[in-house]
């Protein structure tokens, strides 16, 4: 299955996917809709999510300056009965360059972004 190693656990691979895009997402909104690059992802695995596990994700900024911002990401393991975070699987935080100009091919590409994105 895709996601996972040979233990049948969340790759950490995975995990490092999840923080960064979650941080990619909320650095470009919170840029206003500039182009961003991740310069520096930082993963601590604190427990395992086997295959099947609920995982939640959430994404936070620490400092969101004009040139660079700093997420934190963290990732829990989800009770599926109660909904409830059950253990912190991961911690991670990125730094990402925010004041690239926009390629003028990819001007309107945030058009349905901004419709929906709230920070």
């Amino acid at each position: 299955m895709a996601g996972l190693q040979q233990f049948k656990e969340l790759h950490g691979g995975v995990t490092a996917l999840i923080a960064e895009s979650l941080a990619s997402m909320g650095a470009h909104v919170a840029s206003g809709f500039r182009r961003i690059a991740g310069v520096h992802l930082g993963v601590s695995h604190h427990r395992s999510a086997a295959s099947g596990d609920l995982v939640f994700s959430r994404a936070a900024p620490v400092s969101v300056g004009k040139t660079l911002q700093v997420w934190e990401v963290c990732l829990w393991k989800m009770n599926e009965s109660t909904m409830e975070k059950e253990a912190l699987i991961a911690s991670a935080r990125v730094t990402i360059l925010a004041n690239l100009p926009v390629p003028q091919n990819a001007k309107d590409a945030d058009l349905a972004l901004k419709k929906y994105a709230k920070l």
